[in-house]
């Protein structure tokens, strides 16, 4: 159940949401929220499943990979753009801001803790995470590597799928 009380804290951080704007939507009261994404004592399954439809209809799917304890987040192709397939002799794919929000958050690390790390202002990281323009890709390459090392996986957009995040094993 941790992995998905993680997993719904960086859905609604990815989607730039706080906590009272998803509990006015959903009905579920922000003290929920807090435990939920704290990890506090037991959350009941009909309100975890509200928040996962009410994030897929945002376009942040919380989704039960092969293995049934494995958990991931799948981001839409509009909140989270393809890589540009035009560009020949490409090395990296670089990840969309708001995936790396999702991973940063997912990892438990600030963005003052990532950037420390990465050797990144944390305005660098906030600008980084808020806008897929401006940016090169080896700085969100770095970001990626060092996100990796935190233990968060990143899965290439692939068929009809979007990117997607999952806590490495």
């Amino acid at each position: 159940m941790d992995t998905v009380n993680r997993l719904l804290h960086a859905a609604r951080e990815a989607l730039d949401m706080g906590q009272s704007d998803v509990a006015k939507a959903t009905g579920v009261s922000t003290r929920t929220l807090h435990r939920i994404e704290n990890r506090q004592g037991l959350v009941g399954f009909e309100i975890l499943e509200n928040l996962r439809g009410y994030f897929k209809e945002r376009g942040v799917a919380l989704i039960e990979t092969g293995d049934a304890r494995k958990w991931a987040l799948v981001f839409s192709r509009e909140l989270a753009p393809l890589p540009d397939q035009t560009q020949k002799n490409r090395i990296y794919d670089p990840v969309p801001g708001r995936v790396l929000k999702a991973a940063r958050v997912l990892s438990g690390l600030s963005q003052a803790e990532l950037g420390a790390l990465a050797n990144f202002g944390h305005t660098t990281i906030r600008l980084l995470e808020k806008s897929d323009n401006g940016s090169t890709p080896e700085r969100r390459y770095v970001l990626q590597t060092y996100l990796e090392k935190a233990g968060v996986e990143f899965v290439k957009p692939h068929g009809e799928q979007g990117w997607s995040l999952r806590l490495a094993s």
